[in-house]
């Protein structure tokens, strides 16, 4: 008897044939191709960016990097020179400032000028011979300037305070050159010092005018670097004021300037104005308290201050805005 098979049977079997066929060509390409590497395929490129092969550049050579740093300086303000006045000091020109001494006397090297200054000491003020006097001029690079130093004695170092003004030569009058400046140095104390005491009555530098050469009814104004006394102390002895300008041990070792209005302070202080100037005197000393002191001055000057311009107004327009 004959059986049929269906139609459906053959299709499929003519499908299996057909993918069989299809896997044995993907493994004979796999097999006799191989897979393509990532060199094979073709660079990517961006829309409208042509092709560009690259070639290699060659490296560098090896070279030492360094880097600038910009650093931003500070402009520090300049030391003030010792040699010359603080610069907002008014110095007038001319005959208006007059230099009474600045100690340039290079042939008195480690000495000093008798034929200008002169030692005194005691009670009356007598001549101190030269070999005793410790007031010398000694330089410091090309600046000459007086030192005095001691342990426990008192010797007065003077000199006539004569000025020159308008080709004239007499002495300082206060009234016209009211002012009086100079510089001074102080390296060591007197220890255990009170000016207001006789027995303690020792300063490491002082600065005086002398009003009258006679030791007792003469006057006299004298400007002191004190160990202890407050700047701004005043002590009368006998016909003479002295007046604290410094103190202690700040600013010890630099040179200080000073500039007081002398004309004033003995107004202030004896009444009435003052008779000319007869000398100037430097006082170093350490009699009393026998410690040492040491102290150096220069650039003695008598000054004619410039006139106030208060005093060119008329009172009564003072009085009204």
């Amino acid at each position: 008897m004959y059986i049929s098979r269906p139609i459906c049977s053959e299709s499929h079997h003519a499908f299996r044939t057909l993918f069989l066929c299809f896997v044995l060509g993907i493994i004979y390409l796999l097999a006799y191709t191989g897979p393509l590497s990532a060199a094979d395929l073709p660079p990517k490129t961006t829309p409208n960016t042509p092709l560009i092969k690259k070639s290699k550049q060659p490296a560098p050579p090896d070279t030492l990097k360094t880097s600038t740093t910009k650093i931003d300086t500070i402009a520090l303000p300049a030391e003030p020179d010792p040699n010359q006045p603080p610069p907002d000091w008014v110095t007038p020109s001319g005959d208006s400032t007059y230099v009474l001494d600045n100690f340039e006397y290079p042939q008195a090297l480690d000495s000093y000028p008798d034929d200008v200054w002169e030692g005194r000491s005691g009670w009356l003020y007598s001549t101190t011979p030269k070999d005793e006097v410790y007031y010398k001029i000694l330089k410091e690079e090309t600046n000459f300037y007086l030192s005095a130093q001691t342990k426990g004695h008192a010797v007065n170092f003077g000199r006539k305070a004569i000025v020159k003004f308008r080709g004239r030569e007499n002495n300082a009058n206060l009234r016209l050159h009211k002012k009086l400046r100079w510089r001074w140095r102080i390296h060591s104390l007197p220890t255990g010092s009170d000016e207001r005491e006789g027995n303690t009555n020792d300063s490491a530098a002082a600065v005086r005018l002398v009003f009258g050469t006679n030791p007792i009814s003469g006057k006299s104004l004298k400007y002191i670097w004190s160990e202890t006394l407050p700047v701004g102390t005043i002590v009368k002895s006998k016909g003479q004021y002295i007046v604290v300008l410094r103190s202690g041990k700040q600013d010890l070792g630099k040179w200080v300037w000073e500039e007081v209005n002398a004309y004033e302070d003995y107004r202030q202080l004896f009444g009435g104005d003052p008779r000319s100037v007869d000398l100037l005197g430097l006082l170093t000393d350490s009699n009393n308290t026998k410690s040492f002191v040491k102290a150096d001055y220069d650039d003695i000057t008598f000054i004619i201050p410039r006139p106030s311009t208060n005093k060119m107004i008329p009172d009564f327009m003072l009085d009204n805005p």
